[in-house]
């Protein structure tokens, strides 16, 4: 706990001095890339070694947050620093701090096509020939670094798992429905309850991050599984055995922990993402749908771990609103490309729902409140 409380209060101090880092870091990359937010290359100096530390302390500490987004934003920090060595060299828009993003998040996720994807469908870069040419070469430099200097494969080895029979296919639309309407409630959720700390937290920026950490030294010695960004959780549900109806209750009440920890981990300005914990709570929430159709008798018990997939796919694309980018990111993580016809569905039909519930993706929210919060400092 003294540990803890220590990280908590260099947490504080971190973000006041370099206030960028607050959050995933992915809103304040795509306002760059929009031409809507300028950051230095002295702010970006002093971003990329501040996240990388930031985000270490906050995933060490246990908070339910996840490396992704920072590396996206750390991805952006060192292309623009890399780039401002040749200032012979001009560059269209902010190309080199998109491809930078996507790098980062290649090599995070594992994931190049869905690195491109994220630029041109999330970061609305314009698609140009030579936008895509700079894009593809650093997704794929990055892609190597990462698969054979560092020698990391898939995150989830899911590669085994197989579609629904045609006859079942039906579940497709509804299981992206379902997960379409749970994320327009947890991006509601994430965005009320980041709002609500901030207006009535009674501690300064230096003590905001000290009580999810508490909350991770108690969950430490309760339920440690919704510890972290999830990817060991991810894991686990694929060995999953035993009664339907016990597994169910089980998934009940680890949904419900995870997803109120994840919430909570996100307050305070803490360095840390969300990506990894959006697509944890997805799995859970698939398991869960497996596990329900499995017990009324729909599927086969060899079917219900493919929903793991199309949880992930469906609640990203729901939160995120990027159909492409999330059915890519998923299968490449994963392995299983067997499942890309269901995975494309759930994400369409996730995507249509979400849009129907009207509500807007969580980083446009995000971005919206940076832009908010800037105009109110100017003044």
């Amino acid at each position: 706990m003294a540990v803890l409380i220590a990280a908590a209060r260099f947490l504080g101090w971190l973000v006041s001095r370099v206030p960028l880092i607050s959050g995933s870091g992915i809103p304040q990359t795509e306002l760059v890339v929009l031409g809507k937010l300028h950051i230095s290359r002295y702010d970006w100096l002093k971003i990329l070694p501040a996240k990388f530390v930031g985000c270490l302390v906050s995933t060490l500490g246990g908070l339910s947050l996840g490396r992704e987004g920072p590396c996206i934003q750390m991805g952006a920090a060192t292309a623009a620093l890399v780039s401002g060595l040749w200032e012979r060299f001009t560059f269209s828009g902010h190309i080199h701090i998109a491809a930078g993003a996507a790098a980062g998040m290649t090599a995070a996720f594992g994931s190049p096509i869905a690195g491109i994807f994220f630029v041109f469908e999330e970061m609305k870069t314009k698609l140009t020939k030579g936008g895509l040419l700079v894009v593809a070469c650093a997704v794929t430099v990055s892609e190597l670094v990462t698969r054979f200097v560092f020698g990391f494969g898939l995150i989830f080895p899911f590669e085994h798992f197989l579609p629904l029979p045609l006859t079942q296919s039906w579940l497709y639309p509804a299981m992206g429905a379902a997960m379409g309407a749970a994320g327009v409630l947890y991006n509601k959720a994430l965005l009320g309850t980041k709002n609500f700390e901030a207006l009535h937290t009674p501690l300064s920026q230096n003590w905001r991050i000290l009580p999810p950490l508490l909350a991770a030294f108690v969950l430490a010695f309760l339920f440690p599984s919704v510890l972290g960004g999830g990817e060991h959780l991810v894991k686990e549900l694929n060995e999953l055995a035993g009664n339907p109806l016990v597994l169910l209750k089980f998934l009940l009440i680890l949904g419900v922990i995870k997803i109120s920890f994840a919430l909570f981990s996100y307050t305070g300005n803490v360095p840390g993402g969300i990506l990894m914990p959006m697509l944890c709570i997805g799995a859970v929430l698939g398991a869960f749908c497996g596990q329900t159709f499995l017990a009324a008798g729909i599927i086969s018990p060899e079917a219900w771990q493919t929903f793991i997939i199309y949880g992930m796919v469906g609640f990203f694309v729901s939160m995120v609103r990027v159909p492409l980018t999330g059915t890519a990111l998923v299968l490449e993580m994963s392995g299983a490309i067997y499942c890309l016809p269901g995975a494309a569905i759930v994400a369409l039909t996730a995507y249509w729902t979400a849009n129907t519930l009207k509500c807007p993706p969580v980083y446009d929210s995000l971005r919206a409140a940076i832009v908010v919060r800037q105009k109110k400092n100017r003044r």
